[in-house]
């Protein structure tokens, strides 16, 4: 079984993570850096985009499935995909519904990006599944900058993560939970936390997308990989020589820049030879 998984940046690893325990096979992890983050594209441009990495992935990997780890990218583009491609999409949204059960009538934020939170069907979710909650909209793109850079890079970025949180309405607010209504947010778990208090309880939809994806290979009897066989972690634009060095330790075997850079004969890199 071939997996593509596309995010904007790193993101839709924390929904790997949790996808790779449970659900043997290739996994393909496609990071469109050349255009993150998607929170601040309009909807025709992360339509059209997820169109051409989506053909991108069946030409060149044959993928039996494809992973939009990205809630911005879900909410604007999965139901598209789905009238396009004849294969199975699995979308993220933020978990509007498991944060409303855990709060009954008690109030609740959702934390996502510019476009998610602008978005209808953040609308939808609320008006479904949390009617009676007061539930407050927080938008960052700065956070998703903040997590790229503790990944990569294991910067310290607490203070920054406080100073971002702290201009936004969940300085006055008393919520019950907070839900993580982007993929990189998981990343910055702990410095949420230290700024929010333990009190705060944090949702994220990693668990019920790794079910979903294995719900959908025994549904389909996908076969389990091959012997040998690597993960690839394919970006649209170039690694630094900190990013090439992560690779192997976040689980990829080999690399290929898409579209190759100019002068670059070789699509495919050994990640070893990297680190």
């Amino acid at each position: 079984m071939r997996i593509g998984v596309i995010d904007s940046g790193v993101g839709g690893l924390s929904i790997l993570n949790a996808v790779r325990e449970s659900v043997p096979a290739q996994y393909i992890y496609c990071m469109d850096n050349q255009y993150l983050p998607y929170g601040t594209k309009s909807e025709l441009f992360i339509r059209q985009r997820l169109q051409q990495l989506t053909h991108h992935l069946l030409e060149q990997y044959k993928v039996d499935l494809v992973l939009i780890a990205c809630n911005t990218a879900t909410t604007q583009a999965v139901d598209y995909l789905r009238q396009q491609f004849a294969l199975p999409f699995v979308g993220v949204v933020p978990a509007i519904k498991p944060a409303a059960h855990y709060c009954g009538i008690q109030p609740f934020a959702v934390l996502a990006t510019q476009a998610t939170v602008n978005g209808p069907y953040i609308e939808q979710l609320v008006a479904e599944f949390a009617p009676k909650n007061d539930v407050q909209l927080i938008a960052s793109s700065e956070l998703v900058l903040l997590a790229e850079q503790k990944v990569w890079y294991r910067c310290d970025v607490t203070a920054e993560v406080r100073r971002v949180l702290l201009d936004t309405p969940l300085a006055q607010s008393n919520v019950a939970a907070l839900v993580l209504g982007c993929t990189h947010f998981p990343f910055l778990t702990e410095e949420i936390r230290a700024c929010l208090g333990q009190s705060v309880r944090l949702f994220d939809t990693a668990e019920a997308i790794a079910r979903r994806v294995k719900q959908l290979q025994l549904q389909f009897g996908f076969s389990q990989p091959e012997d040998g066989v690597v993960d690839v972690f394919v970006s649209t634009a170039e690694l630094d020589l900190i990013q090439q060095g992560r690779l192997a330790e976040l689980g990829f075997g080999q690399h290929q820049c898409w579209p190759n850079p100019a002068g670059v004969e070789q699509a495919y890199s050994s990640v070893s030879s990297l680190s």
